[in-house]
């Protein structure tokens, strides 16, 4: 029964990422300009969405939804809830760079005081990180993801 859930699971992943594909608008144009194949941008999804599962789910929820008092309160320990990684929250505000650096590394990174509970996945490759952003962006809806391309841009 757990290898036919597992196996399950895996199918799901596979068909979701053949889906987020369109979803994040990535044409074959796109994908030859980079040099990259739709394969190659479909491994990464799914390399991410597993890693984001792993390392970020529990926190900012299975569907990026965060925490539902993100906004408005502190959990008991004086933190932050998570934000959401939808789009429907702050995160595409921030550069390629800067989100990076959070996942990799955490808040730290910006504040040496950070006393929260985002301490970042030092223990990911770089691959690892990068992959995880790309899955995040492309949840994002499609009007979020044409102003992130032209914000960051400059």
């Amino acid at each position: 029964m757990k290898k036919l859930l597992i196996l399950l699971i895996i199918i799901v992943l596979l068909i979701g990422s053949y889906f987020l594909l369109f979803q994040s608008k990535h044409t074959q144009e796109e994908v030859n300009t980079t040099n990259t194949t739709l394969e190659e941008v479909s491994a990464k999804l799914e390399l991410g969405k597993a890693l984001y599962y792993t390392h970020c789910a529990s926190c900012h929820g299975e569907n990026l939804q965060g925490q539902p008092k993100w906004k408005t309160s502190l959990d008991e320990d004086g933190h932050n809830y998570a934000p959401p990684l939808n789009g429907t929250g702050h995160t595409w505000h921030h550069s390629e760079e800067q989100l990076y650096n959070i996942i990799r590394y955490g808040l730290t990174f910006y504040n040496e005081n950070y006393k929260g509970k985002m301490k970042g996945n030092d223990q990911l490759s770089d691959e690892d990180v990068w992959s995880i952003l790309e899955y995040i962006k492309s949840i994002w809806p499609e009007s979020i993801q044409k102003k992130y391309k032209t914000m960051t841009k400059h």
